[in-house]
């Protein structure tokens, strides 16, 4: 046995860095206790998500009391909440009362400029109860995720929705689609880059190439709307049913990295065979271009293979799989980080 004393873990108030300097204190487990046990930190925001609690709080703050009352539930819960978040540092305490921090205040009240809480649902109730199979996915590099129940597929659709838009509006603005006239989204959702590229370009039309239940929201959305007429979908599934085609412009965005290596080859063999001469094939993505990929997308790999199977894939094997299915690689057009644009055309 060891002649180490036994370490006092959860008493323990300091928390230095892998790397402390010799001489320092000792290392202590506070730092691997609070990362195991984040997933209680995360799901009392998704509670507090749910309940309306960062709302109700406000920047003036309330009382547990007053948040129970607001939020409904029980007041020993609001008190547990406030004192956890609190402790995240998503709430301040000030007299008896919890406020909103600033970045929170912002970003989870429903009252900033971006709303992060369809993306904290979509983790809640779609990502979280797959990565309770997360060491399965892991061993075999595959999906464990599932099928999505008709409230998940509409809290994920939702998330994708807002974590895409800024994308959305960069590839508008910085790709040229002025040369395109006619562009098939692949697995678009509904329509949140095809909505902007209209927008931006009057002369463009497009087809979403969407799941059956959510081509029929795209389609109930643009009719009668500004992009009547311009703006079409089609319900099918791009593995498993024939393909449109008559596209100078083949727009696969935020896809590619729901599926593993052989999946990718075979949906690019079916994009060739579709192809005009002067088509181009757009993959807009998270791709990692070195050793480590950009800070906001290092959980990606894993979501991505839980989900089902994906993964974050470098630009070059990216490069080898077009070449490999009849495209050839013409250059990765930066979008701010971390996407990026993989332009292609036929081989």
């Amino acid at each position: 046995m060891s002649d180490q004393p036994a370490q006092r873990v959860f008493a323990t108030p300091t928390q230095p860095g892998p790397d402390a300097a010799a001489g320092s204190a000792p290392p202590n487990p506070v730092r691997i206790i609070e990362l195991s046990a984040g997933y209680m930190v995360a799901k009392a925001l998704f509670a507090a998500v749910e309940f309306g609690l960062f709302a109700a709080a406000g920047t003036g703050g309330a009382t547990p009391a007053e948040l129970a009352e607001r939020c409904g539930i029980p007041e020993r819960s609001a008190r547990a909440l406030g004192d956890l978040l609190a402790d995240a540092g998503l709430l301040v305490r000030d007299s008896g009362r919890f406020r909103n921090a600033p970045d929170t205040e912002l970003f989870l009240s429903g009252r900033g400029p971006a709303d992060l809480r369809p993306l904290l649902r979509y983790w809640d109730q779609v990502s979280y109860p797959a990565w309770v199979r997360a060491t399965e996915a892991f061993r075999t590099r595959e999906g464990v995720r599932g099928d999505l129940t008709e409230e998940q597929t509409a809290v994920y659709e939702a998330a994708v929705a807002s974590i895409t838009a800024e994308t959305a509006a960069d590839l508008a603005r910085e790709y040229d689609f002025s040369g395109h006239r006619r562009v098939l989204d692949v697995g678009g959702g509904v329509g949140t880059f095809a909505a902007p590229l209209l927008s931006q370009y009057p002369h463009l039309t497009a087809t979403v190439l969407e799941l059956p239940e959510v081509a029929a929201e795209v389609a109930a959305r643009a009719a009668g709307g500004p992009l009547a007429g311009r703006l079409d979908a089609v319900g099918a599934d791009f593995f498993a049913d024939p393909l449109p085609s008559g596209y100078d412009a083949i727009l696969v965005a935020n896809v590619v990295h729901l599926f593993p290596p052989d999946r990718i080859a075979e949906l690019f063999r079916k994009l060739r065979a579709v192809a005009a001469p002067d088509t181009r094939l757009l993959l807009v993505d998270w791709w990692r271009t070195d050793v480590a990929p950009h800070p906001s997308a290092r959980f990606g790999a894993g979501e991505f293979l839980v989900i089902s199977g994906g993964d974050l894939y470098q630009v070059d094997e990216v490069a080898r799989w077009l070449g490999e299915t009849g495209w050839r690689f013409e250059r990765l057009q930066p979008l701010p980080p971390p996407s990026g644009v993989i332009v292609a055309s036929p081989a």
